[in-house]
């Protein structure tokens, strides 16, 4: 990550423990210098542990993901074309 300078994407479970790894892993980020690009959540949803995240870590949650009982890439695009940064912050990062 550090080679490669560009944000980071964090992808963490929406359930328990979640907090505690999260914002651990933004310091451990930031801590590196580098730039925390959003976070995804996966798992049934869970509004408290997104604002907490949000509000004590800084970083925007840009997504939440279901749990899929099959993933697979055809179901991971469709998911992502519709509910994957819906305001654009990821591409606004990339540009």
């Amino acid at each position: 990550m550090v080679a490669l300078a560009m944000p980071v994407l964090i992808v963490a479970r929406s359930t328990l423990g979640t907090i505690n790894h999260t914002l651990l892993t933004i310091e451990a980020l930031r801590r590196r210098e580098l730039r925390v690009a959003g976070v995804v959540m996966v798992g049934p949803p869970d509004d408290e542990n997104r604002a907490a995240i949000e509000r004590h870590g800084g970083a925007s949650v840009i997504a939440a993901m279901p749990r899929f009982d099959r993933l697979t890439p055809d179901r991971l695009a469709a998911w992502a074309s519709t509910d994957l940064d819906p305001y654009g912050r990821l591409l606004e990062l990339l540009r």
